[in-house]
């Protein structure tokens, strides 16, 4: 009998945190739903937290708590000494559960970066067809100048990632779709968290620059098909460098802590040596 009581005693203490998380995403819940059905846009201020307490029938130390998760999310943003406010639409979250997912994922695999590579060749090489039919000259001429900002550090042996990042930005401005930048760059920012961990990146610099030039050769023909196939070669090249045949894609790779294969390089000894023109391509 005493034995029994103890047992309901254990099960009872185990499923008590279980409960605390429900309720915590009730609330959560509940403040997502007072915003939306009480029109708040993003930036507006939210009531005080004792009249936003009393209002959704809660504590306000739970309100605190769950208000502190909405703002890891987003959903709202909280100034001290102002309040809280409705937080701006931001694909940040994404970009850090990609970044923590991919990272996850290397101690056993390196195909889910290469399925995110996928998806970005996807996307991109529709959108730089549409650029074909908007593509301004200033827009065309920024490009240029990035490309040549590209070679040029190319040629002297340098990595030039930001001109990267910038190129990808600014190729897809004049669709008038903020959301498409935001996701290209929540994909590129998970791909850098982890490019250092990666096998077989070493990449002909000069000629990473050149396959840009392509793309912003082919815009300046507006020719669709010609921008599409540059794309895809562009996004082909960091494909085969991930696709080492010594590490297949669905074994573990170094990333995961254990000695890299013979034949693949290893991202600390790499990273310590002198730079002679290859480097880490950027996508």
């Amino acid at each position: 009998m005493i034995l029994t009581a103890g047992k309901g005693q254990a099960v009872a203490a185990d499923l008590e945190p279980l409960r605390r998380e429900a309720l915590h995403l009730a609330i959560q819940d509940r403040v997502k739903r007072f915003i939306i059905e009480r029109g708040y846009q993003p930036g507006d201020r939210l009531p005080a937290e004792a009249d936003l307490a009393h209002h959704l029938g809660i504590s306000r130390p739970s309100l605190r708590e769950a208000m502190k998760s909405l703002q890891t999310l987003g959903v709202v943003e909280i100034r001290h000494g102002s309040g809280a406010y409705v937080g701006r639409f931001s694909l940040t979250p994404l970009m850090d559960g990609l970044a923590f997912g991919i990272r996850i994922e290397l101690g056993r695999t390196i195909r889910v970066v290469r399925e995110l590579l996928e998806i970005r060749e996807i996307l991109e090489r529709e959108l730089v067809a549409r650029v074909t039919e908007t593509i301004a000259p200033d827009q065309l001429a920024d490009l240029t100048a990035i490309v040549d900002r590209m070679a040029e550090r190319a040629r002297r042996g340098e990595l030039f990632t930001e001109e990267d990042r910038a190129f990808h930005e600014r190729l897809y401005q004049q669709l008038g779709n903020p959301m498409v930048v935001q996701l290209l760059q929540a994909f590129w920012d998970a791909f850098f968290a982890v490019r250092d961990a990666l096998p077989g990146m070493q990449a002909d610099l000069l000629a990473t620059a050149e396959g840009h030039r392509a793309i912003v050769d082919a815009l300046a023909r507006r020719d669709r098909a010609a921008a599409s196939a540059a794309m895809s070669a562009h996004f082909a090249g960091i494909q085969q460098r991930l696709a080492d045949p010594a590490v297949p894609t669905d074994q573990p790779s170094a990333a995961a802590g254990g000695r890299p294969a013979a034949s693949e390089p290893d991202p600390r000894q790499e990273r310590r040596k002198p730079s002679s023109g290859g480097g880490t391509a950027a996508p």
